[in-house]
């Protein structure tokens, strides 16, 4: 392209394009590296006579399409030129619908424009030719399925509105506009698809899956409330799993899913999916502490806790092989479940633990098969009965236990270096403590700084330090010596907890103890200790904290793992509460 012409589009100088035109007739012809003509820049910039005169002079630019297939109809729908859209489109263009030419990837001018939000340009291209509306592009997108999912509630408005068979749409995995507005968590948009359609309610994509089944997935309950209001029979469709909705929120873990659910079709908690599994058998082997408590105090409880799934595995089953121990716990403290079950494979829970291999969960196995051992110990007949029986004994456990723990023994090798290191730094700092000793006098030998309180909180730090380290070395050193794998694998959390507390007071008594001496420079001060205490604080002491509080408030079914047991800092809580 020349670059006087390049210049004039650019800058909407119709004076200079109508000179050079006259000049040289085919001038207008020429395009750009990726394939633009001036009637693309000029409706890229938005300059309307120019657009006129070009399209006088050469009508046949306005299909005319660059490298990416872009046509200036295109350029201008992207860019919300609404005007010289309206010029395009009563162009005429040879009798070709300019709302249905196509780029590479299969957009049409309407889904330029809903992409990035331009509200009057699908209403001026769409109101001459409504069908429009109803292409799709490469990737399976309409117009409409972009607007939902951009969330544009006036866009998707207006495109139901224009043309009511939009909502015929489905997706590429056969999801209807219903769908795609549940998945987007817009109330606005699925209220206003309702009351064109209705009986998308209850249309399954290909996976066989209602809107109801994904807003329960999702763990969205006002949406899950009002598509209840609206018709209660798709609680009870399920999936090609022939899971319904019920059971993806058993496996959510969100108690108010239940319960909204559950009101208006109690008897959905009959249902089973195709491998037999009930609602427990879900929030049992997803780890949700909260919703199997719940379900443990419903009147059908006892239709569900022994119930056995096609390969004969009972929840307590289900929870032990995920060794989520805190379910485990929670079942076996209810008389009704019987810790015995034998599955299909002949296992109990017990047994299913021990055959297991833990993928790197060792504290997490340990806790399991301690919940079990308790829960046998508790119900013998003859406590003998523990011991005699193989499948039961301590013994047996001790075997499975020797037979993993490399991950745990490696962490007890760190964890004896950090604690004999910081032991080393805090014992070594106690003895050069900042500011010196007097050396002459009745208070000959103390610290001369002792009067500060800086000083002081660094000696209780330092302290502190000293001894939570020694004691994790010490702790190591006892239980690895011990034949016992139970025993060693009790303690290590401990000494884990130890040593992340000798840390944390470790990197105060190195604030404190700069804080005391350069106590007469406050800037140096305040930098210091910003610098010195902001990593401790969040990786010693907010990181943990945060895991418990985002496990509290995550409703993601990506957090299928229960976060609080896998922290090992929390180990010794659930320990206790198993001893006790």
């Amino acid at each position: 392209m020349d670059q006087r012409l390049l210049k004039a589009a650019r800058s909407g100088d119709i004076n200079i394009i109508k000179q050079l035109s006259d000049a040289e007739g085919g001038i207008l012809g020429g395009t750009t590296p990726q394939g633009n003509t001036a009637l693309h820049m000029a409706a890229r910039f938005g300059h309307e006579n120019l657009v006129q005169e070009i399209m006088k002079r050469q009508p046949s630019l306005v299909l005319k399409s660059n490298l990416k297939g872009e046509t200036p109809v295109h350029v201008a729908a992207r860019g919300g030129n609404w005007r010289i859209v309206l010029l395009f489109r009563d162009s005429g263009s040879n009798g070709v619908y300019i709302a249905r030419v196509r780029d590479n990837y299969g957009n049409t001018p309407l889904h330029c424009a809903v992409r990035n939000d331009h509200y009057l340009v699908v209403w001026r291209l769409a109101d001459k030719d409504r069908e429009s509306l109803l292409l799709v592009n490469h990737t399976g997108e309409s117009p409409l399925s972009i607007a939902i999912d951009l969330k544009l509630a006036v866009t998707a408005e207006a495109i139901i509105g224009l043309n009511r068979s939009t909502l015929e749409y489905r997706g590429p995995n056969g999801q209807t506009p219903l769908h795609c507005a549940v998945i987007r968590r817009d109330l606005h948009i699925m209220r206003k698809i309702h009351i064109r359609k209705p009986k998308l309610i209850k249309m399954q994509d290909e996976k066989q899956r209602t809107p109801l089944h994904y807003a329960a997935a999702l763990g969205e309950y006002e949406i899950i409330k009002l598509l209840l209001e609206w018709d209660i029979s798709a609680a009870y469709q399920g999936d090609d799993n022939q899971q319904i909705p019920l059971h993806l929120a058993a496996e959510n873990g969100q108690v108010n899913l239940l319960k909204i659910l559950l009101d208006p079709c109690p008897d959905t908690i009959e249902l089973m999916d195709n491998e037999q599994q009930n609602i427990l058998h879900f929030a049992a082997k997803n780890g949700n502490i909260d919703a199997v408590s719940f379900i443990l105090k419903l009147p059908e409880m006892e239709d569900l806790v022994n119930a056995a799934d096609m390969n004969g595995n009972t929840p307590l089953h289900l929870a032990a092989k995920n060794f989520h121990s805190s379910i485990v716990y929670i079942l076996t403290r209810n008389s009704k479940v019987d810790i015995r079950a034998i599955n299909k494979s002949n296992e109990t829970a017990l047994a299913v633990v021990q055959s297991s291999d833990d993928h790197g969960m060792e504290l997490q196995k340990h806790l399991t098969l301690k919940a079990l051992k308790r829960s046998y110990a508790k119900r013998a007949v003859n406590p003998k009965d523990v011991v005699d029986n193989v499948q039961f004994s301590y013994d047996e456990v001790e075997k499975v236990g020797e037979r993993g723990g490399k991950k745990s023994r490696e962490m007890a090798q760190i964890i004896s270096v950090m604690a004999t290191l910081i032991a080393t730094f805090t014992f070594t700092a106690a003895f050069t403590i900042p500011g010196g000793f007097i050396s002459d006098g009745p208070d000959e030998g103390m610290a001369i700084l002792i009067k500060k309180s800086a000083f002081k909180a660094f000696v209780i730090t330092d302290t502190i330090a000293m001894t939570s380290s020694m004691t994790a070395a010490v702790m190591v050193f006892w239980s690895s010596s011990r034949r016992s794998s139970e025993s060693f694998m009790d303690s290590l959390p401990f000494a884990i907890g130890l040593t992340w507390i000798a840390l944390v007071a470790m990197a105060l008594a190195f604030v404190t103890g700069l804080f005391v001496v350069l106590s007469k420079n406050l800037w140096l001060d305040i930098v210091v200790c910003v610098i010195g205490c902001a990593a401790p604080a969040m990786l010693y002491i907010f990181a943990p904290l945060f895991l418990l509080v985002f496990d509290r408030l995550s409703s993601t079914r990506a957090r299928r793992r229960n976060i609080v047991e896998d922290n090992p800092f929390l180990f010794v809580f659930r320990l206790a509460k198993m001893i006790s």
